[in-house]
């Protein structure tokens, strides 16, 4: 835990600088491309927590917020990562932080999750509708290191009234791209 709690603050430290080598303008690229908010997250422990967040242009804002520590069976960002990790350690994380309703919508069923899960890894990104957050809807693409380990995710992130989920999943391969993007840009580091 120790050495994941060094490797999360030293991508995020890459992440958070002035130039933070090109992370930052890929994600301002991905907003301007989408019209939606973005946000980068990492994962600390658990659970992921947001290092960026860039707002979309619309009047609406959600509760997100930089830093904000959330949980992997509700969110787009968490699903894309627990897709992606060997089933015994993602088995772990389920078991260690639970898997509590946050939202009417929210997965609490394994069984479910584990479906949801096999959908992500054959489409390569991840939904959130609503389950996280009541009218909050969201996409969400991994990104792995140097060694093919989930490190973290990319999502976008627009309010249920103004985005249907079908309008936000046409972004899917703009988002693919963006986080192999954002993969290239850390190994560069």
């Amino acid at each position: 835990m120790r050495n994941e709690g060094l490797r999360l603050r030293t991508l995020a430290a890459r992440i958070s600088t002035d130039r933070p080598e090109g992370i930052v303008e890929l994600l301002e690229l991905l907003r301007e491309c989408t019209g939606q908010a973005v946000h980068l997250a990492l994962r600390s422990g658990n659970a992921l927590m947001y290092i960026r967040k860039i707002e979309s242009d619309q009047p609406f804002r959600t509760a997100s917020r930089v830093g904000t520590r959330i949980p992997m069976h509700a969110t787009a960002v968490g699903k894309a990562v627990l897709a992606h990790l060997p089933p015994e350690e993602a088995e772990e994380i389920l078991r260690a932080a639970g898997m509590p309703a946050l939202t009417p919508r929210t997965l609490t069923d394994r069984a479910r999750l584990a479906t949801e899960l096999n959908r992500v890894r054959a489409h390569g990104y991840a939904v959130d509708d609503e389950e996280s957050e009541p009218s909050v809807r969201c996409l969400g693409a991994p990104v792995f290191d140097r060694d093919g380990v989930p490190v973290g995710a990319v999502s976008l992130t627009g309010v249920t009234f103004l985005t249907t989920r079908e309008e936000l999943e046409r972004f899917s391969p703009t988002l693919l791209e963006a986080a192999r993007g954002v993969e290239r840009l850390l190994r560069l580091g």
